[in-house]
């Protein structure tokens, strides 16, 4: 059996290829963990995030109506705003409401982290978005 030596020169040439292809496989992860962080307007999504389940929706609605305002006859809206990230789930931190009747607001904020949803997509990708849902609590 014949021993194959490597010269220096080859070596340095193996090295070089080895870092440039390295450097090929990493930019794309150091892009994506750029983008990670960016939270996407529905505008700039190629696929919008949408609800899991809507009877899971609409059971955790009546279930976050207060039992009072039902019981008087009181309805209203809630305009909700959240970032859905790239898993599916409401990010806490960013939930935003905005109510003429204060209890269906607190009920609103108490029900949106146990939103689930399929995330949006850029370019196949599952990327964190802001998502703006209407609510209506209706006795």
């Amino acid at each position: 059996m014949q021993s194959t030596a490597i010269t220096p020169h080859t070596a340095r040439t193996l090295v070089r290829a080895f870092s440039v292809v390295a450097a090929l496989l990493v930019l794309p992860a150091t892009v994506r963990a750029q983008d990670a962080n960016k939270v996407y307007d529905l505008s700039e999504v190629d696929v919008m995030p949408k609800l899991m389940s809507q009877q899971y929706f609409a059971r955790i609605m009546q279930d976050a109506y207060p039992a009072s305002l039902r019981k008087a006859g009181i309805g209203g809206a809630v305009q909700m705003e959240f970032v859905v990230n790239a898993s599916g789930k409401v990010d806490a931190s960013t939930i935003d409401a905005m109510s003429n009747v204060p209890a269906l607001l607190e009920a609103a904020k108490g029900l949106a982290p146990k939103l689930e949803f399929q995330p949006a997509k850029v370019k196949g990708t599952a990327v964190k978005s802001r998502v703006i849902l209407p609510l209506v609590f209706k006795p």
